[in-house]
């Protein structure tokens, strides 16, 4: 029998303690072996029991979870997922965690104590186990500084209009940031994004991701039409497809129809929209995540001739969605992150 998932619980509030821990371990996958009341307690809990996964509240009185995080990412590196109670006010909290190197992050959703909480048990327990498949070491490269961005795209060579579709899941989000952060502005293409997200943080990450300066990018809205240079994300919890209207106006769908791979967006439904609409000036590109979502629609996209670029293991925090593909022989090239954006560059060029 494999191991259990050894889980360390961090939250002020005693009930929200026992309340995650009862949960987790309703899980026999799951084993919740220690619990600290605040941040300083978290710190030396984390280097005596060295568990696999730290749940980390945000909000905790005499060091918060941001700082908690940074000093558990400095002195002892683990797999941590935030726990957040959501606010207008702090709905960046979250993103500014995976950018210091946290897994992936967990709303409360009804305030800082949730008495509703379990009605999420599952999801949870779900987040806790894929977290526990993170890679440390690329934990710690997260948290290394944005690329420089890359020479424009020689207009000249720009002939046809293309699309550039990108799945990602855990991980997803720093590594996407990393990407766009190299691609310069007014590419002669449109971008469209499925990143496993709560529909919550939908909008905010797609303003973080607009605030690194790389193409125009914007939540994904129905019976939009794309237009180039802009980067389009799916909304948590809809499914985002691509289809011409005419000749000259590619319009986005978003749609509530059954989850696919058991996420709804899913990147084979994106995928495989953009197959049919672009044939061979599609590029599906698959990032760090875990499960096969995109694996299928990457196929279709490389036998309708566009191009199918995987990140590599070494660079992807969970090396699930990017197996998925280059085991199946379907990806062109299987790649580091640092080298993704300027196989999107040289896409666009020929």
């Amino acid at each position: 029998m494999p191991s259990k998932v050894r889980t360390l619980i961090v939250d002020d509030s005693a009930y929200m303690r026992v309340v995650l821990k009862d949960m987790l371990e309703s899980d026999e996958e799951i084993e919740v072996v220690g619990m600290a009341k605040d941040g300083l307690e978290a710190i030396d809990r984390t280097k005596e029991l060295s568990p696999d996964v730290v749940l980390l509240d945000i909000q905790m009185p005499r060091m918060d979870g941001l700082a908690t995080l940074q000093r558990i990412m400095k002195e002892t590196p683990t797999r941590v997922v935030m726990l957040s109670a959501m606010d207008k006010a702090d709905n960046l909290l979250p993103l500014r965690a995976l950018e210091m190197g946290a897994v992936d992050f967990i709303s409360k959703p009804s305030g800082p104590v949730s008495v509703d909480i379990v009605s999420f048990s599952d999801r949870i327990c779900e987040i806790i186990k894929n977290s526990s498949a993170a890679r440390v070491d690329v934990l710690r490269r997260t948290r290394a500084a944005l690329p420089p961005k890359l020479a424009a795209v020689r207009k000249e060579l720009a002939k046809n209009q293309k699309v550039i579709a990108l799945g990602a899941s855990l991980g997803g989000p720093r590594a996407l940031e990393f990407v766009f952060a190299a691609l310069p502005k007014e590419l002669p293409a449109s971008f469209f994004i499925v990143q496993h997200i709560a529909a919550e943080f939908s909008g905010s990450f797609a303003k973080r991701l607009d605030g690194v300066q790389g193409p125009r990018v914007l939540l994904a809205e129905d019976e939009a039409k794309a237009e180039r240079g802009s980067a389009y994300l799916a909304p948590g919890g809809r499914h985002l497809v691509v289809g011409w209207k005419g000749t000259t106006r590619l319009l986005m769908r978003l749609t509530e129809s059954q989850p696919v791979n058991h996420v709804r967006p899913s990147a084979d439904v994106l995928f495989e929209s953009v197959a049919e609409a672009m044939a061979e000036n599609a590029m599906a590109i698959v990032m760090t995540g875990m499960g096969v979502d995109g694996a299928k629609g990457a196929m279709a996209i490389r036998k309708a001739g566009g191009r199918v670029i995987a990140q590599d293991e070494r660079t992807s925090l969970a090396y699930g969605m990017p197996k998925a593909v280059a085991e199946a022989g379907t990806a062109h090239r299987v790649l580091p992150l640092e080298e993704i954006s300027k196989e999107i560059v040289r896409f666009l060029e020929v």
